[in-house]
């Protein structure tokens, strides 16, 4: 098993005993099962009515050594220990020499009333304070939950709210939403407010907003079923949604982009899992990559990327509209 996935399942142990260490750098890309965490690790540190004293938040971009000094060395109000948490300091990415120097001293030293949590979105694991935290705390990641996973929850969610879905619908629901769980948290509470005893597929369509970067497999799959009609459809209602043609078209491209390094991969045997941690994709947006990258050939895709460079030179110039120029590129796609 994975160092960080021990990390996880050693935060859920600490958690459940109530045994937690006093430092802590919580990172990753899914935000929401983050956030649970961090509500789980204040209601270890009561504020006990002084919450000014006891529960600290720091901006990391605004607080300077003087502020964090503060925040660390000064004791807890009638209180054992205090939570002190810094949300994106960048620090564990790049940090000046002096940066380094200040929270080597300060991560080795830190006293025992003291719950520092970092709260960040990116770390370099390759960095002198991120193997420092590592040395003296616990870092845990926080990637996106695995499809079925995600399935799972909306199905626990469901049930809490005295409703009903079926496995497949919650599938369904899951692929119409964008990476994480809080993007699928707001369509459901959505169709929890709309629906009756049940959800089906067919509330989902009615009710769901789907991103941009959602619709755009629409297209892809209308162009490797070569439906032309479906396709220009897609891209007209997009256009009456007020939609930008130059993020369709990019959309398209970097879509296109990742079936190609997906191609690529496959090539070399890479698993599916692999896939998706390197081109840091959520599971199920990575299944739709696969299935397009096994759909269209190598030339294709190499072509369609290069051909939105020739688009957007062409719309610069004024050789041709973007809405035209993007009806052209879709087109020629079903045509090659």
């Amino acid at each position: 098993m994975a160092a960080k996935e021990d990390n996880f399942l050693k935060l859920k142990q600490q958690l459940k005993n109530g045994s937690a260490g006093n430092l802590y750098l919580f990172f990753g890309e899914e935000g929401f099962v983050k956030d649970m965490y961090l509500e789980q690790m204040k209601k270890l540190i009561p504020d006990d009515g002084f919450g000014d004293f006891n529960h600290i938040f720091l901006d990391g971009k605004d607080a300077d050594f003087d502020k964090i000094d503060d925040a660390l060395n000064s004791f807890p109000m009638m209180a054992e220990k205090k939570l002190v948490i810094i949300k994106n300091s960048g620090i564990f990415k790049t940090a000046s020499d002096e940066v380094k120097e200040f929270w080597q001293s300060h991560l080795s030293t830190l006293a025992d009333y003291v719950l520092l949590i970092f709260d960040e979105q990116e770390v370099d694991k390759r960095s002198v304070l991120y193997k420092a935290l590592a040395k003296y705390g616990l870092c845990v990641e926080f990637k996106f939950m695995k499809d079925y996973e995600v399935v799972a929850w909306v199905s626990r969610e469901v049930q809490k709210a005295g409703k009903k879905i079926s496995k497949d619908t919650a599938e369904y629901l899951v692929s119409m939403c964008d990476s994480g769980v809080a993007n699928v948290k707001n369509e459901l509470d959505k169709l929890l407010d709309y629906c009756g005893d049940e959800i089906y597929k067919s509330d989902i369509d009615k009710v769901v907003s789907k991103p941009l970067s959602i619709v755009i497999f629409e297209v892809t799959d209308a162009l490797i079923a070569k439906n032309s009609d479906l396709a220009m459809s897609v891209i007209l209602r997009m256009k009456e949604n007020k939609e930008s043609a130059f993020n369709i078209l990019y959309l398209l491209s970097s879509a296109f982009d990742k079936m190609l390094h997906c191609k690529l991969l496959l090539s070399e045997g890479a698993s599916y899992d692999v896939i998706s941690s390197r081109l840091k994709l959520a599971p199920f947006i990575t299944r739709k990559y696969i299935d397009g990258a096994k759909s269209f050939s190598e030339e294709f895709l190499i072509d369609r990327i290069c051909k939105t460079a020739d688009c957007d030179l062409a719309v610069k110039q004024g050789e041709i509209d973007e809405w035209t120029a993007l009806l052209q590129y879709v087109f020629e796609c079903v045509k090659r």
